[in-house]
């Protein structure tokens, strides 16, 4: 299985919309809310000038698979991924953790030493793929929030 990482590009757009907007990613999200598409193609359009924002597409061969976007502040950076509906349950989601650490050394996101994934107590799939690669588990209130130091 040949797996790799791609930053997006404009014609993601429509692709991350589509993802976006699937049913289980919108229950998984802390902003449930359908996403209007007006409004993700402005915030696409800001995320991809924002500096502090790296975003990647997981392919397998040629087929997109799924997304993960780093948000970093300071010296942290908050993970925000998915996977597409058809592609689920197959381990994609660990697969993609351990890759966006190496593409952190690649594109040399020197100042992200933490990373970080808050994920549901109602999303037992995503807790399992940070655990798996490691994560240090603290539980809140409403999230439980998964640590990695780089």
């Amino acid at each position: 299985m040949c797996l790799s990482l791609r930053k997006v590009n404009p014609a993601d757009v429509d692709l991350l919309y589509e993802w976006a907007n699937d049913p289980d990613v919108r229950k998984n999200a802390f902003h449930t809310e359908p996403i209007p598409y007006e409004n993700h193609v402005k915030w696409f359009a800001k995320m991809l000038e924002d500096s502090s924002v790296y975003q990647y597409i997981l392919y397998q061969g040629e087929l997109p698979i799924g997304q993960i976007r780093l948000n970093v502040e300071g010296n942290e950076a908050l993970i925000d991924y998915s996977i597409s509906a058809e592609h689920r349950g197959k381990g994609f989601g660990s697969k993609l953790l351990e890759l966006v650490k190496e593409q952190i050394t690649a594109d040399k996101i020197s100042n992200a030493i933490k990373l970080i994934g808050q994920v549901k107590y109602e999303n037992p799939a995503s807790a399992k793929a940070f655990e798996k690669c490691g994560f240090a588990k603290r539980e809140m209130i409403d999230y439980i929030q998964y640590e990695f130091c780089l």
